[in-house]
């Protein structure tokens, strides 16, 4: 099963994160792409970042950077970060086709941090977004505080579904 691992740091030691890396997964042990993307100026605003072909489309482009700029973008507004270099927090995302035509019907998103047992990661919360007439749009989000604030309203689902959307962009699942 294919999923992205991604993991933001507080380099600067300002209290945002100011580093986000992608991590493309084909199965648990084989990560097939990696992607970075670096808000120096800690406004939520992306100024550098490198994709590659973040997209599988067999080249590397401009589009690929935008793809990169809105994921992270909306991934800073999730705050959920690691402070310094560290890596125990991170999402996990990942798509379901349950109808198999090419087209998902489920986006979920693991939020992870690690207790530092090899290979038990705590599951500190999960958020879903649905795609319940298999129309192509995601129209039903799980009530879960995706943003960290303590409170699960309509912030939530808005930024539930653009980092969902800004995933299956990426065409990173199994069809």
């Amino acid at each position: 099963m294919r999923y992205l691992k991604v993991t933001a740091q507080d380099r600067s030691g300002n209290g945002k994160a100011d580093a986000v890396q992608l991590h493309f997964h084909n199965g648990s042990a084989n990560l097939v792409h990696e992607a970075f993307a670096l808000d120096m100026s800690a406004d939520g605003c992306i100024e550098f970042g490198f994709a590659g072909d973040i997209n599988s489309d067999g080249l590397q482009n401009f589009q690929d950077q935008l793809l990169l700029t809105a994921f992270a973008e909306v991934f800073l507004q999730l705050n959920w970060f690691n402070t310094g270099d560290n890596w125990e927090r991170y999402l996990k995302i990942g798509a379901t086709d349950h109808h198999q035509d090419g087209t998902p019907n489920v986006v979920t998103l693991q939020f992870s941090e690690d207790d530092g047992e090899l290979g038990k990661p705590i599951k500190i919360r999960r958020a879903a977004a649905y795609d319940g007439d298999n129309d192509g749009s995601l129209d039903s989000f799980t009530n879960s505080d995706v943003n960290g604030d303590g409170i699960a309203n309509k912030a939530d689902k808005a930024v539930l579904r653009k980092i969902a959307e800004t995933f299956l962009a990426f065409r990173w699942f199994d069809a």
